[in-house]
């Protein structure tokens, strides 16, 4: 697994986490500390926001599980991936991702609705 993949599965690891400090403790592992994530429903600036922000989308998407589906490839720390929402053999909703990464971590994510 190259460290790409790693970071990006265990960015969605914090997504699926319920406890707040544990999803704090690894998404500081994998941020930098301005990082800044652009969903199409918020924004957020600096990693306690992140970690804030990922605990009310969370909180909206109840035991639905947030998944990596594949990452598509990367370059120039630069990384596309598709992520699915529910059971992969019969998703709620699917989408795309761009992580921005700096020194390996996550400088700047985007997040899209597909």
């Amino acid at each position: 697994m190259s460290d790409v993949t790693q970071i990006v599965e265990t960015y969605f690891k914090a997504w699926n986490d319920f406890d707040a400090e544990s999803r704090k403790a690894t998404l500081e592992s994998i941020f930098a500390k301005k990082a800044r994530i652009i969903d199409p429903d918020w924004v957020a600036d600096g990693v306690d926001a992140i970690v804030e922000a990922i605990g009310a989308a969370r909180g909206k998407l109840g035991d639905l599980p947030l998944d990596l589906t594949t990452v598509i490839g990367s370059h120039n720390d630069a990384v596309l991936y598709t992520w699915h929402l529910g059971p992969a053999a019969e998703p709620i909703a699917t989408g795309y991702g761009v992580l921005q990464l700096s020194d390996g971590v996550i400088d700047l994510a985007y997040n899209f609705f597909g």
